[in-house]
């Protein structure tokens, strides 16, 4: 790791992922936490303020310091801080450690501040740091897809994991993106500008506390969804039903360019194909029995934002032709019309459906699938990311005890154990109703095991038919790590067995021992 003043501002090794494997329990309950009191707050001072304060409390920082930007007079504020005294800090737009990362959008991470003159600059009694053994990491905190702040955080250096902290710390300034951007005048003009609409840019917020998770399969969705954002790429998320394929369309339209413009969706299942074409195009009066007056469409109600295709997998083969030629040419006609519309929106699709074998079958035409596929991000189910179910689970015991007024505290170590050991049919969304569930049920401070539904717990109880022998838990730990180490990497057997500490040829080797697809973890 090399300090920030002899390295451009993105002081990481090329290969990240072998820096900094997995993550601890403290990291996925820190997100929790600092999601639980991002969205209870607001975005409001107090709340940002409990948010540092959960850094130090679980990550163990020393000081915080939320920057936020004023770009009309190019100036750094503090918005909140933790460990610093009034008056101790003084930011300044493209200089320091925090102005470079307001500026660029880029993180630094510097192992030694008493070593960088560039970060004792913003502080103004630096000479009390010079004996002090603290490192710095700084992120930035984006606002509509654009820097709009830093987050600086100060760490003893004994220890320190930077890579790790690195990657914790910016899913935190995520989360404090969203909560300021609800709070800033920007989002309440997009409010009330916003047209009427399923989904308008005036509905609630995009929680992205919603996609907690640090595991070794996420982080490759954070990452696909910062590439795809920035961009006006179509994108197909694909996964199994209630992973969370909504939550990635809001959090990519949600961090782009057109985030002060709507977000619309549109339930492909839910909608009779005799009405497709008028809900998604619109139609003008007297364009068919009952059409009374015009009616604007799907596309336009989504001028400039996004337009969220869900269950695009059950569409049927004539929807489907008339949706490609949108997609196509950019281009269609109301219902019973003759002016041709050029809509400005981007596309985003999801569905649970094998695409590759509807394709191969022909229910899904290949030209239409093509259109869609541009960027595809496929959500992991919950059973291959069970390190983040503490994480979720307790996000939700707080989210609920608050919506039914409940004194929770905690849930015990057992009815952990039994939420991690389920395979989670559902995914998130059944452990989402599982823990409300017993959220109801709960009569004290910590949720326990029997407020669990007996179908979950009896399932989890339930033992293997036959003992394993040392073979077969050997080879099922051995298929696991490489299976994990391949998600990791994204497929890159080099990479993979490089994070194992192996050659490549022998996770090739145990890749086809143990029927492991590579291609799959590909992006």
């Amino acid at each position: 790791m090399q300090t920030a003043s002899r390295v451009p501002p993105r002081s990481l090794p090329p290969d990240r992922e072998s820096t900094a494997r997995g993550s601890g329990p403290e990291e996925l309950l820190a997100l929790a936490e600092v999601g639980r009191e991002l969205t209870a707050g607001s975005g409001t001072r107090s709340a940002l303020e409990r948010a540092l304060e959960v850094t130090h409390r679980r990550l163990g920082a020393s000081h915080c310091a939320l920057y936020v930007t004023d770009p009309e007079h190019r100036r750094l504020e503090v918005r909140a801080a933790f460990g610093f005294a009034p008056g101790q800090l003084r930011p300044r737009y493209g200089l320091g450690v925090a102005g470079r990362v307001a500026e660029t959008g880029r993180p630094i991470v510097v192992p030694l501040v008493r070593q960088e003159p560039m970060a004792l600059a913003e502080l103004a009694d630096s000479g009390s740091w010079s004996q002090a053994s603290l490192g710095l990491v700084c992120v930035p905190v984006s606002l509509a897809g654009r820097p709009g702040g830093a987050l600086a955080t100060y760490f003893p250096t004994h220890g320190a994991d930077w890579a790790s902290l690195l990657r914790v710390l910016e899913v935190v300034a995520s989360l404090m993106s969203q909560a300021l951007y609800a709070a800033s005048p920007e989002r309440q003009a997009a409010t009330k500008a916003a047209a009427p609409s399923p989904e308008p840019a005036s509905a609630t917020p995009f929680e992205y506390a919603n996609m907690i998770g640090a595991s070794a399969a996420m982080r490759p969705i954070y990452e696909q969804i910062g590439q795809v954002a920035r961009t006006n790429a179509t994108a197909l998320i694909r996964g199994e039903s209630g992973t969370g394929k909504e939550l990635v369309a809001h959090a990519i339209h949600h961090n782009s360019p057109r985030a002060r413009h709507p977000f619309v969706k549109v339930n492909c299942a839910a909608v009779p194909e005799t009405l497709f074409e008028s809900e998604l195009f619109g139609h003008e009066r007297g364009a068919f029995t009952g059409a009374h007056a015009r009616k604007k469409g799907r596309f336009e109600l989504a001028e400039g934002g996004t337009l969220f295709l869900d269950e695009i997998g059950d569409l049927s083969l004539t929807t489907q032709a008339k949706l490609l030629r949108v997609l196509q040419f950019r281009e269609f006609e109301r219902l019973g019309g003759t002016l041709t519309l050029r809509p400005d929106v981007r596309i985003i699709a999801a569905t649970n459906k094998d695409m590759e074998r509807a394709v191969a079958s022909g229910t899904f035409r290949e030209d239409l699938y093509y259109r869609l596929n541009v960027f595809a991000i496929t959500m992991p189910p919950l059973r291959e990311r069970r390190a983040d179910i503490p994480a979720l689970a307790e996000y939700f015991l707080g989210k609920y005890s608050s919506e039914h007024r409940r004194r929770i505290a905690r849930i015990s170590s057992a009815a952990l154990d039994i939420l991690c050991q389920y395979a989670w049919p559902g995914n998130v969304r059944e452990l989402e109703n599982v823990v409300e569930r017993a959220v109801v049920l709960c009569d004290g401070s910590v949720l326990k095991e029997h407020h669990l539904p007996d179908t979950v717990r009896v399932a989890a109880a339930a033992k293997p038919p036959e003992r394993q022998t040392l073979a077969q838990a050997v080879a099922d730990l051995e298929r696991r790590m490489i299976e994990d180490a391949l998600r990791t990497a994204r497929g890159n057997a080099a990479r993979a067995a490089r994070a194992l500490g192996t050659t490549e040829r022998i996770v090739r080797y145990k890749a086809g021992k143990y029927g492991i697809d590579t291609n799959r973890f590909r992006r």
